[in-house]
């Protein structure tokens, strides 16, 4: 006789209480993601970002225990956006050098359609660098899933022939991303200086030429 598979139990609608909860608990993180995109994370006061959210200090540490704790709640946040509502679409039925291509594209959308969300990053990646502020190691995890996930498409490219199979992920990935996040960066720093997506097509076409077998 088969096993009967359990069933799973709906989910209970929320109570207005939990619902008032989730609400102030995600005008804290926008509140604090305007504030430390707009003043560091050092200079953004626990008082500061309960004023921007028109809660209580207070409110702060009873959501999320600490201002640090609240820095990583702003950072999922902004991730799970960018990966849900940009990067999965974006990558959906692509593979290798198309995944790849794909994966650029949304970062240069996401500058054009959220500047302020790719200042935090910038921000804080900047913070990061000051060991005092033990931001390091999260951003450092952050950023190795997003190289492991980039050496899929690597391989899937020297598979289907599009990149020369002796040349070293690992380091490309650093110049990958180190090309993307200059050019941003440039662009965060004097906009309407030049053209953010003239400039990410010729970083993509000279990518191209570098990669391909023979080259």
């Amino acid at each position: 006789m088969e096993p009967t598979a359990a069933k799973t139990a709906p989910a209970q609608p929320k109570t207005a209480r939990q619902q008032q909860a989730d609400d102030t608990r995600q005008r804290l993180i926008d509140a604090a993601g305007k504030l430390f995109a707009e003043r560091g994370y050092s200079e953004a006061s626990v008082a500061l970002i309960g004023e921007e959210a028109g809660a209580s200090r207070g409110l702060v540490n009873h959501h999320f225990g600490s201002k640090e704790n609240l820095l990583w709640a702003v950072v999922e946040d902004y991730e799970m956006r960018w990966e849900h509502e940009v990067v999965v679409p974006a990558i959906a039925g692509k593979r290798g050098l198309a995944a790849l291509r794909a994966i650029i594209d949304a970062h240069r959308r996401i500058a054009h359609k959220n500047p302020e969300g790719t200042r935090l990053l910038y921000r804080l990646m900047a913070e990061a660098l000051d060991p005092r502020k033990g931001l390091a190691d999260r951003f450092a995890g952050l950023h190795q899933r997003w190289r492991e996930l980039g050496k899929r498409w690597w391989d899937e490219a020297v598979e289907d022939g599009d990149i020369d199979p002796s040349i070293d992920q690992d380091a490309n990935a650093s110049l990958i991303i180190g090309a993307i996040r200059g050019i941003t960066f440039d662009w965060l720093i004097a906009p309407g200086s030049f053209d953010l997506d003239a400039a990410y097509e010729q970083q993509w076409e000279m990518l191209v030429r570098w990669l391909a077998p023979g080259s």
